[in-house]
C-alpha cells in the first residue's frame, strides 16, 4: 500500500474536519450519501436522533411550561404592584383627608397645603404641610353672632336708659316699679324684657 501525500493528508483533514462541523457537518454528510449510495455512511441526525426525539420533546414541554409560569409570575407582579398602588393611593388619600380635617382647611387652604407639599417635594407628610398653611394663614373668625348677646346695656353706659340708672341709685324703688308693671301685664312685661314668646 503506497504511503499517503502531503495532500492527501490535508484533503483528509479538511474531509473530517467538515464531517464533524456542526454547521455544515449535516450537509456534507448528506452530500456524500447522495454521491456514493453504496457506501453505508451514518449521518449524526440518523445516529443520534432517535436517542434526542424524546429528550427534545421533553426540551420543548418544559419551555413551554417555563414560558407559562413566567407569564404566570408575570401577570401576578403586575396585580401586585398595582393593589399596592392603589393602596398607596388610598393611603395618601387618607392622610390627606386627614390632615385637612385636622387643621379644618378650607378648599383654598387645601390647595395651599398641595402646593406646599409640590413646593417641598414632601408628600409623605401631608400634615406637615396642614400645619404650615395653618400657622401662615389663621382661619378667619366665624361670620354671624356668637353665642350670648353682642352688645350688653349692663349698666346704661351705652345708651341711657332711666330705669337701669333708677337701680343703681334706689334698687328697692326700681323692684317696686318693675313689679308694678309686671302685675298689670304679664305676657307684655315678659315680652319686653325677655324677647318674647
Amino acid at each position: 500500500m503506497a504511503e499517503a501525500t502531503a495532500a492527501q493528508i490535508r484533503a483528509e483533514q479538511l474531509v473530517n474536519k467538515l464531517w464533524r462541523d456542526k454547521d455544515v457537518g449535516s450537509k456534507v454528510q448528506k452530500l456524500a450519501k447522495e454521491t456514493f449510495p453504496d457506501a453505508e455512511i451514518h449521518t449524526v441526525d440518523e445516529t443520534l436522533e432517535p436517542a434526542l426525539a424524546p429528550f427534545r420533546a421533553q426540551n420543548e414541554a418544559l419551555a413551554a411550561e417555563l414560558k407559562a409560569m413566567r407569564e404566570d409570575r408575570e401577570a401576578d407582579r403586575k396585580a401586585a404592584k398595582e393593589r399596592a398602588d392603589e393602596d398607596q393611593k388610598i393611603s395618601f388619600q387618607a392622610q390627606i383627608s386627614k390632615a385637612r380635617d385636622a387643621y379644618n382647611l378650607t378648599d383654598e387652604g387645601f390647595d395651599k397645603m398641595v402646593e406646599r407639599m409640590k413646593a417641598t417635594g414632601n408628600y409623605q407628610d401631608p400634615e406637615a404641610a396642614a400645619a404650615w398653611v395653618s400657622s401662615k394663614e389663621p382661619p378667619p373668625p366665624p361670620p354671624g353672632p356668637t353665642f350670648g348677646p353682642q352688645s350688653l346695656n349692663l349698666f346704661g353706659s351705652q345708651k341711657a336708659d332711666e330705669n337701669l340708672a333708677l337701680l343703681h341709685r334706689d334698687p328697692e324703688r326700681y323692684a317696686d316699679e318693675q313689679f308694678a308693671l309686671f302685675q298689670s301685664d304679664p305676657d307684655k312685661y315678659v315680652a319686653e324684657t325677655f324677647g318674647g314668646r
